[in-house]
């Protein structure tokens, strides 16, 4: 018996060894087995384009099929805080001022400078896009005007280009005594002629000759750029089929005209202007966040606007309007405006989608989406954000002059159109359950027909909301949903 049970685990034994073998056998082969060398390098190439260029070149030494693979990439990104280790340290750590000097940066900018030739130099396949980030003493050496003109000379299907100017951290003031010497960026006449897309962040423009003959860019997106009123004129004359713009914290000019049948999307934000005007025919989505205008001075014609937002109870508003005593412009007041000079047209008669901020809770806010309700006669889906905090740009109390108790405000309120027949989404951001907003919904579930769902955000639980669920409903299909 104690032989039979030896001779059965002895088997088992080495069954369990011959299992193991094979299992690491099998190890080996998978370790040593390449599971892309089927796939086309053209796919691969491609999927190298979505990485750092430093990153890209890394990958040639896992195989021979790899060796090459980067060179045919479509896009390239170049990113100074990564490629070149001592300025990358500098970056992290100010610390590192103490045991780096001028000389060391100096080198290290140069490395990098060099870096940025020979991986163009050495890429070979066709490049449609390039994104470079840089510090600002390659702007000093006059290095960034060489890349983007050596890409132009040598990749002739460039088609998307973005520049950022890493921030200097105060370094530049230091560096230069007067602001008229600060490095700008200047291009030759005409070199963004073939472009469709172009990002520039973090510069100073003081010539616009770059943006002649620029009949193929649909795509401008100007960040943190300092320029006058004549270089924005002329950059967007010369964009003749502009059809997406963003102009973000840009400084230099006072007036913003801007004046374009072919714009479909603009962005503008954190702006400080005497005036602005936007005359755009074909213009669909409009965002205005944090500009600072005299109300008077403000108006859009859009007449085929779809999509309108416009922030005032932001942060960035908070930072630059309080401060400097301007005030920021609310999309109420310019909807108004606008309407007043341009009184022969609805122009906002064809405007879907509306989101802006306002505070429910004070009278004149609730009397201002009054008007917009009765302005906006398409409107289909309605966005309200609600100011987390007490806010110092209200600047105005809650008093009201009406025959009955501010609780009956929208109660007594007419029927608008939109509402009635139109309204289908509502969102109400920082919800609190105060007076004035739970009766502003309350007004919507007993009048809006056509609403299929009320959404309401909330930090807490609101203890009246129960009671939204129990109202009679004037729409069938509506939906009321609270999100924490």
């Amino acid at each position: 018996m104690t032989q039979m049970f030896n001779s059965k685990t002895a088997s088992i034994t080495l069954n369990s060894e011959a299992v193991r073998s094979n299992m690491e056998k099998e190890m080996r082969i998978d370790e040593k087995t390449d599971f892309t060398k089927d796939v086309p390098d053209d796919v691969l190439s491609h999927i190298l384009s979505f990485l750092s260029i430093d990153e890209a070149v890394r990958s040639s030494i896992l195989s021979k099929k790899w060796t090459n693979l980067w060179k045919n990439t479509s896009h390239i990104e170049f990113n100074s805080t990564k490629m070149i280790r001592p300025l990358s340290q500098l970056l992290l750590s100010r610390e590192s001022e103490t045991t780096m000097d001028h000389k060391s940066i100096t080198k290290g900018v140069s490395r990098y400078g060099f870096l940025v030739y020979r991986i163009i130099f050495r890429h070979s396949g066709d490049l449609s896009s390039c994104s470079i980030l840089h510090l600002w003493k390659s702007l000093v050496y006059g290095e960034v005007q060489s890349w983007v003109e050596y890409l132009f000379r040598t990749k002739k299907g460039m088609k998307n280009l973005r520049l950022e100017c890493e921030l200097d951290n105060g370094e530049m003031e230091e560096y230069f005594i007067f602001k008229d010497d600060i490095p700008k960026l200047h291009f030759t006449h005409g070199i963004f002629a073939t472009l469709g897309s172009l990002e520039l962040i973090n510069y100073t423009i003081n010539c616009s000759n770059a943006f002649v003959g620029c009949k193929n860019l649909k795509t401008l997106k100007l960040e943190k750029i300092n320029l006058d009123d004549e270089n924005i004129n002329d950059i967007l004359y010369n964009c003749v089929v502009l059809e997406n713009f963003t102009l973000n914290e840009s400084t230099g000019f006072n007036k913003l005209i801007i004046m374009n049948e072919s714009l479909k999307v603009l962005k503008l934000q954190g702006l400080c202007v005497d005036e602005l005007k936007i005359s755009c025919e074909n213009l669909q989505v409009l965002l205005l966040d944090s500009i600072i205008c005299p109300t008077n001075a403000a108006s859009i014609y859009t007449p085929n606007l779809t999509t309108f937002s416009s922030y005032f109870y932001s942060i960035f508003g908070k930072m630059h309007g309080v401060d400097e005593g301007h005030s920021i412009v609310k999309a109420c007041e310019i909807l108004q405006h606008s309407s007043l000079v341009y009184p022969s047209c609805n122009i906002f008669k064809n405007l879907s989608t509306l989101s802006m901020d306002l505070d429910l809770n004070h009278i004149r806010d609730s009397k201002d989406l009054c008007f917009v309700l009765q302005l906006c006669t398409s409107l289909q889906v309605l966005e309200i954000c609600l100011p987390d905090l007490e806010n110092p740009i209200i600047g105005s109390s809650n008093d009201y002059d009406f025959p009955y108790h501010k609780s009956m405000f929208w109660e007594k309120q007419e029927l608008y159109n939109c509402v009635y027949s139109k309204l289908k989404f509502v969102y109400i951001k920082e919800f609190k359950g105060n007076e004035l907003e739970v009766e502003f919904v309350k007004y919507l579930i007993a009048r809006a027909t056509m609403m299929k769902k009320v959404t309401i955000f909330c930090n807490n639980l609101i203890q009246n909301a129960e009671n939204m669920f129990s109202l009679p409903r004037a729409s069938t299909k509506l939906s009321i949903d609270f999100k924490h």
